[in-house]
Parts: C-alpha cells; sequence; structure tokens
C-alpha cells in the first residue's frame, strides 16, 4: 500500500485533490450539490484509491515514444503501398481509408494511454483554484433556485502531503416564501381552466421558492391546455414573475401565459374526421385504397388485413371531441401494444377554413397511420446455465404467428430443451437435470366474455389468453410430467400496472420414476409428519389466480423506481369435480399468497442502492393437507439468500445431522409453506470495457421458509446415520431468530441489451446450527471459494437478481 502511494507520481507543483467536505447544509439534499462539483476527486474504494492506482499501473508500461514510432512506421509503410498503387484510384482510396482509421487509434493511444488508464484506471485529479471558484459559482446558483437567495458558499483548502482537503462552507440561511400567487392572463379561456377548482396549482403559497417546481407548472400547465383543445400551446408562453422587494424572506409570484405572437387569443380545435392507414408507407401506383367506415372514422388500405372492427375498437378518437395529447398518446399505446405494427404515428392537419387568427375554434383531422410487422417471427436461443457448480446447454426455439385470424391475434409455439447440474445424495457425486418442453397460446385483443361486450377495459390493452404446454423433467432422483391448460386475462393501466387473472388454470401431473433412494426419503419424511410424498401422486392441479404487478423500473434499473407484485391463488375448486371422474388423479386443495415489493434508490455518480421484501404463505387444505411440489416455497438460491445452494436453505431452524460427523447436510431441497426473505444490495460503476459496462455490487441477504406444522425427530440409517432436528415450524417468539443471513460481493456485465451476472457469496448466520455457534463468517476462506464446501456459494445469473 506504501509503495502505490498516489502522490509519490506527482510533479513539484501538482497536488491532488484528495477530498471535497460539505459544512452547513441542513436544508438542502447534499446529494443535488455534488453534480455541481466542477472537480472530483478520484474514486475509492475502503478508502483506498484503486482506479487511480490503477491508472498508475498502466502507465508504468506506457510509452508515447513507443506509439509515435509506431505513427510514423505505419505512415512510412502506408506511402509505400500508396504508391504502389499508382493510378489505381479505387485501390488508394481503400488504402488511405485503412490509413487514416490505425492512426487514429495509434494517436489516441499515444495521447490518452493504453487500455488500463483509459478503461479501467482514473487519471490524477489535479487540484484547480480556479474550477474551485466555478464550483462556488454554481452552489450559489443552485442556492438561489431553491429560495436561499441570502445564502452564502465560502470555501477553505488545507494541504498535506501534495494532498488538498476542500471545505466548502454553506451558509443557507432561511429559504424565501410564497405569501402570494397570481395569474396574469389576457385570454379568458385560459384563465378560466387555471383558476377552475378540479387544478391545483404546484408552487403553493406557504411554500419555498422553488424553481425546479415552476419548470414542472409549466410542463402541467402545457399539458392541461393541450388535453383541452389548446392545439398550439406551447410551454415557452408560460413565465413566471418572483417580487421579493416586499416583507423580507418572501416572494410575491406571479403567473403569466402569453397570447400567441399573431393572434389576440389561443385556439380550441375540435376533431372534424379521423382517418386510419393501416398499411402507411405502401403505394401502388394507379390503385387507390379501400375505405370502410365505421362509427365515423374511415379506415382505409389497400387490403383490409386487419378487421376494421376490430381496429374500430382500438381507437378512441373519435370526430366530435375537443383534441387532447394524452388521449393521443394513450390511443398510439394502445395500438402499439397489440404487436400487430411496425409504428403507430397519430398527426393532425388543420382544416382550410381554421387557419384563421381571428376566431376562437378551429378543426382538425387525426390521421393514424400503421404499418403491419411481418407476419411471421422466429426467435432462436442457445446458452448455457451454471447451477450447483455445473455448466449446462440449453436451447429454445418459438415461432410467432400475427393477426392469424385477421382480428390481430397472437399465435406462439415453441419448444426448448436443457441440462442442468444436479447433486446426487452423494455430496461428491453430480449428475444432472434434463428438461424438454413445448408450449403454444392464443391471444386475442380483446376482453372475451360470454355476454356481447367487447369494449371492456379498452383503454387499458385488454388481452385474452388461451395456453397449453408440455414439461418432461428427468432428474437423479425423479421423472416427472406436467401437462397444463391456462386461460387468463390480461390488461394493463398505461406501461407500469399489469393485471392479469386466470379463472382456470389446470395441469396434470405425472410421476411415472421415483428412485428407491428418493421414495425411501420420502417415506423418511412421511414418518416425520412431512407430507412431501403426496405432492409426487398423479395429480390433476386447478386453480383461479391473480396477479397486480406494479413497475415503475427501467430495463437497467438505473431509476428512482419501485416494483410491487401482488399474487394470489386459491387451488382445488374444480378438482374436486374431476376427483369423482378421475379417481386414479389426486386433487389437492390450497390457498396461496405472496407479495414482493422491490426499491431503487440512485444516489448519483453511478451508485445505487436496492432493497427487497418478499413473503408469501401456501396453506394445505383438505384430506391430504400437502400442496403440488410446485406451489411449494423454496429458499437459496442466484434471485434468492444466495450464501445457499437453490433451495437448500430451511425449513426453520430444522436440520439433517450427520451423527458421524455432526455436520449439517445441505444437499436436500427444503419445500416450505412460508417464506420471508430480505435482501439489499449497494451497486456502482466500476470501468467500461469498450460499449460494456462493467458493474460491481455488494449485498446482504437474509431470509428462510418455514411450515405450519413441525416434523416430528427421527434417526434412518441409509450408508450413513442421519438425525433430523426440528424447528421446521413458524413461531412468532423465534421465527426471527431463524433468518439465514448471507453477504457478498458480485460483478455485472451491462451488455444493454442483457446483464450477466457473477456472485459469490458467504453465510454470516446459519439457523441449522445450535445457538450460539449460528455466526459462521469467520469460516470464509477465500482459497475454498470455487471448492466444494457448505460455507461458500457460487452464483451465475442473466439479469439482476431483484
Amino acid at each position: 500500500m506504501a509503495g502505490c502511494s498516489p502522490t509519490r507520481h506527482l510533479g513539484p507543483k501538482e497536488r491532488l485533490l484528495w477530498k471535497i467536505e460539505l459544512q452547513g447544509v441542513d436544508q438542502i439534499d447534499k446529494s443535488a450539490l455534488t453534480p455541481l462539483y466542477q472537480q472530483k476527486p478520484n474514486r475509492r474504494v475502503l478508502g483506498y484509491p484503486l482506479y487511480l492506482n490503477l491508472y498508475y499501473l498502466g502507465k508504468r508500461f506506457y510509452s508515447p515514444e513507443k506509439f509515435q514510432a509506431e505513427i510514423e512506421e505505419e505512415t512510412a509503410d502506408y506511402a509505400r503501398k500508396i504508391k504502389r498503387a499508382g493510378s489505381d484510384s479505387v485501390k488508394v482510396d481503400k488504402l488511405v481509408e485503412r490509413k487514416e482509421k490505425k492512426l487514429a487509434k495509434l494517436q489516441d493511444k499515444k495521447e490518452n494511454g493504453n487500455w488500463l488508464m483509459k478503461t479501467v484506471g482514473e487519471p490524477p485529479t489535479f487540484f484547480d483554484s480556479l474550477k474551485l471558484v466555478q464550483t462556488e459559482e454554481q452552489i450559489k446558483i443552485y442556492l438561489n433556485s431553491k429560495g436561499f437567495f441570502r445564502g452564502a458558499v465560502s470555501s477553505a483548502t488545507e494541504t498535506k502531503n501534495k494532498k488538498v482537503v476542500v471545505t466548502l462552507q454553506i451558509k443557507e440561511d432561511r429559504p424565501y416564501q410564497i405569501v402570494q400567487h397570481a395569474y396574469e392572463v389576457p385570454d379568458t379561456a385560459v384563465l378560466a381552466l387555471l383558476q377552475n377548482p378540479s387544478y391545483t396549482s404546484l408552487p403553493k403559497v406557504g411554500a419555498s421558492y422553488d424553481e425546479a417546481v415552476l419548470a414542472q407548472e409549466r410542463v402541467r400547465i402545457e399539458a392541461l391546455l393541450k388535453d383541452n383543445g389548446f392545439f398550439d400551446f406551447s410551454q415557452q408562453l408560460v413565465t413566471f414573475t418572483a417580487d421579493t422587494s416586499y416583507v423580507p424572506y418572501t416572494v410575491r409570484l406571479k403567473t403569466l401565459v402569453a397570447n400567441p405572437t399573431d393572434s389576440s387569443l389561443h385556439k380550441i380545435y375540435t376533431v372534424k374526421n379521423v382517418y386510419f392507414i393501416s398499411d402507411a408507407g405502401l403505394n401502388r401506383f394507379g390503385v387507390s385504397r379501400d375505405t370502410v367506415m365505421l362509427a365515423d372514422v374511415h379506415y382505409l388500405a389497400y387490403e383490409q388485413k386487419v378487421k376494421p372492427k376490430i381496429l374500430n375498437r382500438k381507437v378512441i378518437i373519435r370526430p366530435g371531441q375537443t383534441y387532447s395529447a394524452t388521449r393521443t398518446l394513450n390511443n398510439q399505446r394502445i395500438l402499439s401494444n397489440l404487436d400487430v405494427f411496425k409504428y403507430a404515428t397519430i398527426g393532425y392537419t388543420k382544416l382550410t377554413d381554421s387557419l384563421s387568427t381571428k376566431t376562437r375554434f378551429g378543426e382538425l383531422n387525426a390521421n393514424i397511420n400503421t404499418a403491419m410487422l411481418p407476419k411471421y417471427q422466429e426467435t432462436t436461443e442457445l446458452g448455457a446455465t451454471f447451477t450447483e457448480r455445473v455448466p449446462g446447454p440449453y436451447t429454445s426455439i418459438r415461432l410467432r404467428v400475427r393477426n392469424v385470424f385477421g382480428g390481430a391475434e397472437i399465435f406462439d409455439v415453441g419448444v426448448r430443451a436443457g441440462i442442468e447440474g444436479q447433486l446426487q445424495r452423494d455430496e461428491n457425486k453430480t449428475g444432472t437435470r434434463t428438461e424438454i418442453g413445448a408450449d403454444m397460446g392464443l391471444t386475442f385483443p380483446q376482453i372475451l366474455v360470454p355476454f356481447r361486450n367487447n369494449n371492456l377495459l379498452v383503454r387499458f390493452n385488454p388481452r385474452t389468453r388461451f395456453s397449453t404446454g408440455y414439461t418432461y423433467v428427468d432428474r437423479n432422483e425423479y421423472t416427472r410430467t406436467n401437462l397444463d391448460f391456462s386461460f387468463d386475462y390480461i390488461w394493463q393501466r398505461l406501461n407500469i400496472h399489469q393485471f392479469s387473472f386466470s379463472p382456470v388454470d389446470v395441469s396434470i401431473i405425472s410421476t411415472p420414476r421415483i428412485s428407491p433412494e428418493f421414495s425411501a426419503r420420502l417415506d423418511e419424511f412421511a414418518a416425520q409428519g412431512n407430507p412431501l410424498r403426496e405432492s409426487f401422486n398423479n395429480a390433476f392441479v386447478s386453480t383461479i389466480n391473480f396477479t397486480s404487478l406494479y413497475n415503475t423500473a427501467n430495463y437497467n434499473q438505473s431509476n428512482d423506481a419501485k416494483l410491487v407484485r401482488i399474487f394470489a391463488e386459491s387451488g382445488g375448486l374444480i378438482g374436486q369435480f374431476v376427483a369423482e371422474a378421475l379417481p386414479t388423479l389426486r386433487s389437492y386443495k390450497f390457498v396461496k399468497a405472496s407479495i414482493d415489493y422491490r426499491r431503487y434508490h440512485p444516489l448519483g455518480n453511478n451508485f445505487m442502492f436496492v432493497y427487497r421484501a418478499n413473503g408469501g404463505v401456501a396453506k394445505p387444505l383438505g384430506e391430504y393437507m400437502a400442496l403440488p411440489y410446485d406451489k411449494y416455497f423454496f429458499a437459496g438460491g442466484p434471485s434468492s439468500v444466495r450464501a445457499w445452494l437453490p433451495r437448500r436453505l430451511g425449513p426453520g431452524s430444522s436440520a439433517r445431522i450427520d451423527a458421524t460427523t455432526n455436520e449439517v447436510i445441505y444437499r436436500f431441497e427444503q419445500p416450505g409453506e412460508i417464506l420471508l426473505e430480505l435482501n439489499s444490495e449497494f451497486r456502482f460503476r466500476m470501468f467500461r470495457f469498450g460499449t460494456t459496462n462493467v458493474n460491481g455490487a455488494f449485498f446482504y441477504d437474509a431470509g428462510n421458509v418455514w411450515l405450519f406444522r413441525e416434523q416430528a425427530s427421527a434417526t434412518s440409517t441409509e450408508g450413513s446415520e442421519i438425525n433430523y432436528q426440528t424447528g421446521a415450524k413458524f413461531e412468532l417468539n423465534r421465527f426471527y431468530k431463524e433468518l439465514a443471513m448471507g453477504t457478498g460481493f458480485g460483478v455485472r456485465l451491462d451488455f444493454t441489451f442483457a446483464v450477466l451476472r457473477f456472485d459469490i457469496a458467504t453465510k454470516v448466520y446459519d439457523p441449522a446450527l445450535p445457538e450460539g455457534s449460528r455466526f459462521v463468517l469467520g469460516r470464509f476462506s477465500s482459497s475454498k471459494i470455487l471448492g466444494t464446501n457448505n460455507q461458500t456459494t457460487f452464483n451465475l445469473g442473466i439479469g439482476y437478481p431483484f
């Protein structure tokens, strides 16, 4: 560490900007001031300037003279090649192009350093007093924008061992408050909308003056007027004046809405005609488009590939309506969500007799232009997984057929196959899990109901989906098949809130093979009171379920957002009637509910804090008191408590103990009926490799599963004696002591279109151990990260864990 001192490379007059401290900030958000710094210290990891020292490491191998020699050599080499090309202009042009590209790369390396210097490392931030002055000016401007007109900014510097620590002293004083808010609007129609009780202004009397709020108000006024027919209105016509000359620390705010430069009033527009062209961009000379008139909307196409009566349910812009920007955007979204059009644009043209600047009212023609997507779309995926420390290939092929019956229906069919590593009962031996499946589905762009009312939820992108699938799973312990059918209603509010209701969701489950060892283990579980064997009977599973998914996060999870997923399910309502007709099939009764809450907090400078709370309950009912195996909860794995192998955590503080070694055995899957998980991650940008962002994350996980009933203690002998430790039942007075905890570090390769994730997690608190011995972080060993051990787990995943 001493040999990598960041200051030993500095020149006699160079000083390193080491730290910027803020003082006096009590009312303003500190994170908002950081982006205003005109200079920022080099990033540090646990107090160590890692990226700066990586830059200096790269500089040790960097020689600008070497690159200059290469430039001169390449220049001479290309000069000879161009000379040999003679008068062949095509060849000369290609050589000149190659020369320029080659020299540009070498010049970049000469000026900016090698890969380690440019991509991973950070060049030193030399303290610049002029930029410090600029930082003070920017912060002062920000104080004024937040109403701290009497605020002040000063700075002080302290230099020690060529490291400069800057102290920014902020004197906030008191913010100015709005004591009066008035409007100055010459157009009475606009003034009436702003003064309507239904419209609430963002700047409020008694609130602090804030220019960010005024900017939002300007946008809201424009949206209000554009939704009430003012087609030409622009937010540039909205201005504000703030008078601070009366009582100290007070502002008299005035909102001004100017008239257009060429008129004394703002014109209100209504829609006269609506034209829907479903094959825009297609031209057939000498042939006119066919026109179908339906509900006063003109549907034009050379060939009506999508039935106008279906499109008519998706058009919410109608003649006679007042122009609305929000309605226009919603209609665009509705059409885009059909997934049969390449694009959907909606434009307006003014009628000739509406161009007068002296009349209040005008008329528009709405023009909806769409173009069809290809009817057939094929998608093939090839890849590999890394499960139980074993890689395995997988592949899938899907075919999508659009507009199957001319009503914007979507037909999907797909097949998939994959192999994953699967630990056998012998901990040192690894088997495989083979899965083969096929599915198909048909989606209609409306809610299908027995009575004739197909306009249900038309503004919420309604869909009805029928789907069926078959899955074959072959594991070391058993072979299992699943034939399922579901009937779903799907709708969404904007693009952030989706609902799904499945009145019919049925599966026929068959288990044609169970290994003798696994069958004996199931008998052992049954002797302990665990009804897991019931889950491996041939069964008919029927459920009714509902899902609500609210998600404001973007694809890269980089914005301030939240996700809430609520799921509820009831099983057995249909199964009880099938059980009489098919007595060989077991029928299950149960109820299940879960909620998953996630929060994403950007911290600035490419830092993000994310946390998650996930919980659920699955209660078996009826005479068997068992759940179908797929309906149990499991904990552990890449998207759960990562320090445990997938499905190996819990339940509760119960455990299987090897009587010979007295060690906990972690190689059995542990189903549960109650789930509680808490996860957190601190994510940050490490460096950029080409177009790929290489990000890091420190994470901490906690969680477990439990049962409603305790299992009896039992001992079985199968090669070696295994003792069962009780503690699987959920008890309010001890469940918090049974939350397993793990921590670790992850690296994520963000390719924009996908995120490849590597996580190393180690146990911190293991509830399977006796009380007093559960804190096990001290057992971590870096030399055993990738080996076979129970302390540390390596996870590979696609996408973020939550």
